[in-house]
């Protein structure tokens, strides 16, 4: 268990599911709450544990998969700092639908459920901002999957790259995993993914510098990413 830094407050209220809570309340939810250490291939839970608590990245990366019986691997989120996972399982009080793993060295705060359903209880404005929060949370996350499940390659890399851009001031930014773990998550193979930046990048739509990524034209991108246009 790690001691907790300053900057694990400023991390928590920028989290999405605790974006409305007022200090008072993020620093109550701060103090009844662990931060881990997890090394790099560090399992954090795996598919079918009873979900007793959720987490909040605070460093490092993490990401969420599901192993075939076959070990085919399909990545179905990778996270970064201040986003939190295993809220959804947590709050049904069912079990980890899938597995998470550290994929560089992390740090994660973790907060038990019995502790967060009390801190619930006490404070109706928290549960009420918790609830929004979740729900707000579910539908980005449903709009999300039908992108990347419903689309062809280009279309499901647009749609990713459009939300990798969501809430910056410029429209140049470094991809948040690697082009291997990137393959994985959108589906497809590594060919098929680098055939795809290739001819967004011919076509006009991105520009590319090793990971980092500037997108020329937004409206063109969100048209391709709606399955409105096709790349030539």
């Amino acid at each position: 268990m790690e001691k907790k830094s300053p900057s694990t407050l400023s991390i928590l209220a920028k989290a999405p599911l605790f974006s409305g809570l007022s200090p008072a309340q993020l620093a109550t939810l701060e103090n009844n709450s662990a931060v881990l250490r997890l090394d790099k291939g560090q399992v954090v839970f795996f598919e079918g544990a009873e979900a007793k608590g959720l987490y909040v990245l605070l460093s490092g990366q993490v990401k969420i998969y599901k192993s075939s019986s076959e070990g085919k691997e399909q990545i179905l989120h990778v996270l970064g700092p201040g986003e939190p996972f295993a809220e959804v399982p947590m709050f049904q009080g069912t079990r980890f639908p899938a597995n998470a793993m550290a994929i560089q060295p992390s740090s994660v705060l973790y907060l038990e459920k019995s502790v967060l359903t009390r801190l619930m209880e006490r404070d109706a404005g928290f549960a009420m901002a918790m609830l929004a929060a979740l729900s707000q949370r579910l539908r980005q996350m449903a709009t999300m999957i039908g992108q990347l499940t419903l689309r062809e390659v280009p279309a499901r890399l647009a749609a990713y790259l459009l939300h990798q851009s969501e809430g910056k001031d410029s429209p140049a930014f470094d991809l948040d995993m690697s082009k291997g773990h990137l393959a994985g998550f959108l589906g497809a193979t590594r060919e098929a993914l680098s055939r795809a930046l290739a001819r967004l990048e011919d076509q006009g739509y991105i520009t590319m510098r090793g990971r980092n990524i500037t997108i020329e034209d937004f409206e063109r991108l969100r048209e391709l990413s709606e399955g409105e246009t096709r790349l030539k």
